[in-house]
Formats: structure tokens, C-alpha cells, sequence
């Protein structure tokens, strides 16, 4: 710990690692705090990588707000682990933080942006309604109020709501119907997806692709081709 918070510290991932390490064997969350609001952007740096990589868990809420503070980072890879660890550690108050989180899809870095599109697709569904209806109280002048609106209180996607959100003039409000495209349910539905790759908007061509490409889908979902698969060969 003094060795990170020493004033000319410049990074050390063994450093990082090992302090990893006794988190991860109890030793108090708490402790990050003088991590997390350090001036030195290295030791923040670690701070962040620690706070994402560190397993998700609601006992890392103690230091909810400070890592809140680091979506306001002028270093996009501490945006982008904020996001990370804000996703498994936030709770029903933190509602202004998670506002926060959804206001950095319209963040000028596309990683930054990737990375709440992913957000979105693993959220829980109050996390989500908390996140749209603050980011719309946070900036009323936005588009985020047109997801509060357009997407409703329960976030309930049908063919209507996501190909309206597809095909939106705005590209935020494209990226957000192209997460939502792309949240698993019980089953995720391809038809969803099929829509989101066709789009005339690159980036939410990405936000699909990166769908299949990556391992987040939980355990617990299947595809919908899978099923269709395992119909055929039923009959």
C-alpha cells in the first residue's frame, strides 16, 4: 500500500498483484479507498484494475462513490474498469452512480462506449431502469430521455421497441437498442441480433458481432438457434 501511494510511484503490476491477492484473502475493501482518490493517475490506474478484477461483490460497495468518481477519468482504460466493477457492486441506492455509468455510452472513446453496451447487456433489470432513468434525470437535455421513455419502466424488449431503437436518427439511442439486441434472457433471441447486424451503424454491428464472439452470456441462456436445432432433430 505505501508503495503505491508513494508520490513518484509509476506503476508495478507485480505490486498490483499481490495486493490483488490479500483482498482476495480478506483484507478490507476498505483499504482502496486511498487508492481510488489518490492524485497519482498510476496509482488510481491500479486502483481501478484492482477494483475490476477483484471478484464482483456487493462487500466492494463501501467504496461505491469513489470508484463512481473514476468515470470522470481523463484515462479511458480507469473509465473503463470503473464500469467493470460498478456493474457487480452497485445496489437499489446507488441509482445517481449507475445514472452515471449509462451517461459514458455517449463517452467520445468507442471502448468506453463498448464497454457500457455490455453493461447493459448484463445488468440486472433494476440496475438498468435505475441506470436509463438517472442518466435521463442527469441530462435532461439528452437522449436519454427518449430511452426512458421509449423503453418504459420494465425494459421489456419486443421486435417493435428494438427495431424503432435500431433504427433511431440517433446514434446513442442505436447503441442502446443494440445492447438491448443483445441481452441475454432465458433464451437470447437471434431475431434480435439479426436486426442489430443489419444496421446501416457500424458500431452497432460491433456491439452485435461481439455477441457471439465473447463469453458473456450467462450459464444459464441459450440460443435460439440451438433450440431450433433441437427441434429438428426431435422430430
Amino acid at each position: 500500500m505505501s508503495k503505491l501511494l508513494a508520490p513518484g510511484f509509476e506503476g508495478d503490476s507485480e505490486l498490483t498483484f499481490a495486493l490483488q491477492s490479500a483482498f482476495e484473502k480478506g483484507f478490507p475493501l476498505e483499504n482502496l479507498r486511498p487508492l481510488l482518490t489518490s492524485d497519482n493517475l498510476h496509482t488510481q490506474a491500479a486502483a481501478a484494475y484492482l477494483v475490476a478484477e477483484i471478484s464482483p461483490s456487493f462487500s466492494m460497495n463501501c467504496v461505491v462513490g469513489e470508484i463512481a468518481d473514476l468515470l470522470d477519468s481523463e484515462i479511458v482504460r480507469i473509465r473503463f474498469d470503473a464500469i467493470e466493477a460498478l456493474l457487480g457492486c452497485t445496489t437499489p441506492a446507488d441509482g445517481a452512480i449507475l445514472g452515471r455509468v449509462m451517461l459514458r455510452l455517449d463517452d467520445e472513446v468507442f471502448g468506453v462506449r463498448w464497454k457500457v453496451a455490455q453493461f447493459i447487456r448484463l445488468a440486472e433489470r433494476w440496475q438498468l431502469r435505475l441506470a436509463v432513468e438517472n442518466a435521463a434525470e442527469l441530462c435532461p437535455d439528452s437522449a436519454f430521455p427518449i430511452l426512458a421513455k421509449a423503453h418504459g419502466q420494465y425494459l421489456t424488449a419486443t421486435t417493435t421497441t428494438v427495431r424503432w431503437l435500431l433504427d433511431h436518427p440517433n446514434p446513442l439511442v442505436r447503441r442502446f437498442g443494440a445492447a438491448v439486441a443483445a441481452r441475454p434472457r432465458s433464451v437470447v433471441d437471434e431475431q434480435f441480433l439479426a436486426m442489430a447486424e443489419a444496421s446501416h451503424d457500424v458500431e452497432v454491428r460491433e456491439i452485435a458481432a461481439a455477441s457471439y464472439r465473447i463469453q458473456l452470456t450467462p450459464i444459464y441462456a441459450v440460443w435460439s438457434s440451438t433450440l431450433s436445432r433441437k427441434r429438428a432433430s426431435s422430430a
